[in-house]
């Protein structure tokens, strides 16, 4: 089985497929798009543009940017504004982490298992949230 092992080997583009299941507002959203990581100092920039299709709204467009840095055996996610967010570890086809947002609480799980597609699901909850987000990488 072949495993990413290094924080270069997510360079480059990559077509997304994104569900919600958000369980507090009883729908399901669903997101097309892409995204790139390039280089930077320390390591990648990560940049999203998606369609996203939320029931009875009109379609609109979303991006995000993080910083993949290079930490030895996982790479350390961290927001735009450079504060940490979270970690994925390499070498694994399953790599899991956590993170407080006060009042709310982020489980992540990657998914490396049919690389190089590679997903990583969300479990968000909290007192105004109840969501899990599953996204699809593929390679473009």
């Amino acid at each position: 089985m072949t495993l990413p092992r290094s924080l270069f080997d997510f360079e480059g583009s990559w077509n997304l497929s994104r569900t919600i299941h958000d369980t507090r507002a009883g729908q399901v959203v669903h997101a097309q798009g892409q995204a790139s990581l390039g280089p930077t100092k320390g390591g990648l920039v990560y940049d999203e543009e998606v369609c996203l299709r939320i029931p009875g709204q009109a379609e609109m467009k979303g991006t995000r940017r993080y910083l993949w840095l290079d930490a030895g055996d996982r790479i350390s996610v961290h927001f735009d504004d450079e504060r940490y967010f979270h970690a994925l570890y390499l070498g694994q086809v399953r790599s899991s982490d956590h993170h407080d947002c006060p009042p709310d609480s982020y489980d992540a799980v990657y998914d490396f298992s049919s690389w190089p597609t590679w997903s990583v699901t969300w479990t968000v909850s909290g007192p105004r949230k109840a969501y899990e987000m599953t996204t699809e990488y593929r390679p473009r």
